[in-house]
């Protein structure tokens, strides 16, 4: 009754999660866009064929985040009786081969294979001459703030389960991003282009309801206010 609980309460990420992982599996766990095309599509007949090919994996996927996030209440619950808060850490990007942009591409700039227009990174500077080329997918920022910022309200909903406060990785980038062309092969050639801003915090404050947010902000920089 406990794991159908968890299941149910958790179903925004743990359904995709735990099919995106099963199917990984099945294929060698090569990235998404070299799965069958239907299923990297997530096309509807796709999801439930696979669904029910792999279901007992995709039940065992979904065990064993039960058991981890049991445990782990566990080991927070020890914490705070001896008046110890948890520290967690939340990068602004995501990785392009993971459950969040498959089965949300509509919130990243990919192409029509699901590859990335833009990739993530900083400029040159004087720890690299070619800059840092990281590779993750810019978001749609104009998208998800067409969405209130959903998806990210779930996603630090998510943390916040786990932890008591949160880092935010390059937090500058929420300011603006350095993005290089999605085939590039070093960081030097890319623009800056805004992000969110405070809009997204004032969302995240507004649907979680606390004040202050429990956030500690990484790499502020000396660009911007």
């Amino acid at each position: 009754q406990r794991f159908d609980q968890f299941c149910r309460e958790n179903d925004a990420w743990l359904t995709d999660f735990a099919l995106f992982m099963a199917v990984k599996d099945a294929h060698d766990h090569v990235a998404w866009t070299r799965w069958p095309s239907d299923i990297a599509a997530r096309e509807a007949a796709a999801i439930d064929s696979w669904s029910s090919r792999l279901a007992r994996e995709i039940r065992i996927c979904k065990l064993t985040q039960f058991l981890f996030f049991d445990q782990w209440a566990r080991v927070r619950g020890y914490c705070h009786q001896r008046s110890i808060a948890l520290l967690g850490d939340l990068p602004i990007f995501a990785a392009h081969d993971s459950a969040d942009v498959w089965s949300h591409r509509e919130l990243f700039r990919l192409d029509a294979a699901g590859r990335p227009v833009v990739a993530a990174g900083v400029p040159p500077d004087y720890f690299s001459a070619t800059g840092q080329l990281w590779g993750n997918p810019i978001y749609d920022w104009q998208r998800l703030e067409d969405t209130g910022y959903a998806w990210w309200i779930d996603r630090i909903r998510a943390v916040l389960a786990l932890v008591d406060r949160v880092r935010l990785d390059h937090f500058r980038g929420f300011v603006a991003s350095w993005e290089v062309p999605g085939d590039a092969t070093t960081a030097m050639h890319g623009v800056w282009k805004r992000g969110p801003g405070a809009s997204l915090f004032q969302a995240v404050q507004t649907a979680l309801g606390l004040s202050p947010l429990p956030f500690v902000a990484e790499n502020l920089a000396v660009i911007s206010p």
